[in-house]
């Protein structure tokens, strides 16, 4: 009997649990090896160039000159899809990006994905109402994005923080911060809106190959889209503070629908 046949005959008297462990485990070792390691680098522009802090130089849709000095906000539930079927970020990793803290602009998941075409990419912006708690995080600088808790506590989805020259020519700062609303319903008592809003952005050419080390993706937000479609954002009708104004927080999210653009570039 040739070794084929010896191997043929030992597998036919395994017991079935243990034939099937067996090929289990094999399938999750090829499996395995077809898992592919991504890495998304995450860019921040003005109308397509990068952004300039400090300098009074951008202008918006409603014609406010501004200047940005600081931008700090989360991502979470990223999402890779294909045919339909999403395969989600395991650990529920929550991302804080800070344009001043270079090592939070790359994010490099542990998770690998299966190699494959995939058509978009999603995740929430902010945190989403379960998942945002107070105490969530104990270090700054994710604990510095805390949320008043008269406000309803939790953690700013996003802050965003810099000066606009007025109509009459005085400048001035604005806080566009993001987070959990606040209103007061017929009965008096507060009610808490959750403004997180899930982002989907569509894939152009995105075919992740295991055969490359790493499979770079770029994450870019253009800070002048916050303040146009389809609401026209103009600080001398709104004010520099929108904390306590749900109104003015839901147009903000409204208006980040478009705010993202993604490009997937396989790389070394």
């Amino acid at each position: 009997m040739n070794q084929h046949s010896n191997i043929t005959k030992t597998i036919n008297w395994l017991p079935p649990v243990i034939l099937v462990l067996l090929l289990s485990t094999t399938s999750s070792c090829e499996k395995e090896d077809d898992k592919v390691s991504i890495r998304m680098l995450f860019n921040h522009t003005v109308v397509n160039e990068p952004i300039q802090k400090d300098t009074m130089m951008y202008i918006n849709a409603a014609g406010n000159i501004y200047e940005v000095n600081e931008l700090q906000y989360f991502i979470s539930e990223v999402g890779f899809w294909t045919m339909g079927q999403r395969h989600i970020m395991e650990s529920g990793e929550i991302i804080y990006l800070d344009i001043d803290i270079p090592s939070t602009l790359e994010w490099v998941p542990e998770q690998k994905l299966p190699e494959g075409h995939y058509d978009s990419v999603s995740f929430v912006f902010g945190i989403n109402k379960e998942k945002n708690k107070s105490g969530l995080f104990v270090n700054p600088p994710e604990r510095d994005m805390f949320w008043p808790e008269m406000m309803g506590g939790g953690y700013h989805y996003m802050k965003m923080n810099g000066k606009w020259k007025t109509t009459g020519e005085s400048i001035e700062p604005f806080n566009l911060h993001l987070g959990i609303g606040m209103k007061l319903d017929s009965t008096g008592n507060k009610e808490f809106i959750h403004n997180c809003f899930t982002v989907t952005l569509p894939l152009n050419n995105c075919n992740l190959d295991h055969s490359k080390p790493v499979n770079r993706f770029q994450l870019t937000m253009d800070i002048n889209s916050w303040f146009e479609s389809p609401n026209n954002w103009d600080w001398n009708v709104i004010g520099g503070q929108i904390m306590q104004n749900q109104d003015a927080m839901q147009q903000a999210s409204r208006n980040g629908w478009d705010v993202f653009s993604i490009h997937y570039d396989q790389t070394d």
